[in-house]
């Protein structure tokens, strides 16, 4: 997105022709708003240059290629597992804690999604973090409902 605004907002002319088959004399990683002024032959504005920094970060992250399936359901056993201690978190609290029921299904999925490709060798840390957050409101919905069973159950410590 910050890309297509970054190119849409400088109007900049082509830097290779048609016929030319050469390498384009300025690296899209390393190039310097001073670089892409003297080349359009206009000033950059302030915010033109925070997104031509932006794109710059965002080409370095994504160089090594597409965000792959793997990677995709890595991020999204990240999010849930986060999720999912989050909705934990909240279901304490008297206006909301209905939304703690949605801590079980989060959790749960995110050890799904994720545990499966680690059964197969594959691995990274934003899925592991899914996995672990994932476990971790898992055994705290565990430790809460023998708790609150406990509690529930008149048991007394004489």
């Amino acid at each position: 997105m910050l890309l297509l605004l970054l190119f849409f907002t400088l109007n900049s002319q082509a830097l290779v022709t048609s016929n030319s088959v050469a390498s384009p004399k300025y690296d899209p990683f390393k190039i310097k708003p001073k670089d892409v002024e003297k080349i359009t032959g206009k000033k950059l504005t302030f915010f033109q240059k925070i997104k031509l920094k932006l794109a710059q970060k965002l080409l370095k992250k994504y160089s090594d290629g597409e965000v792959t399936a793997k990677k995709k359901q890595a991020r999204l056993s990240m999010l849930l597992g986060i999720l999912g201690i989050a909705f934990l978190f909240i279901s304490l609290s008297p206006l909301f804690g209905f939304l703690g029921i949605l801590a079980i299904p989060s959790a749960i999925l995110a050890v799904i999604i994720f545990g499966s490709q680690s059964l197969r060798g594959n691995s990274n840390a934003e899925g592991m973090i899914g996995v672990i957050t994932g476990g971790v409101t898992i055994a705290l919905i565990i430790i809460t409902i023998i708790v609150v069973a406990i509690a529930f159950s008149g048991f007394t410590f004489e």
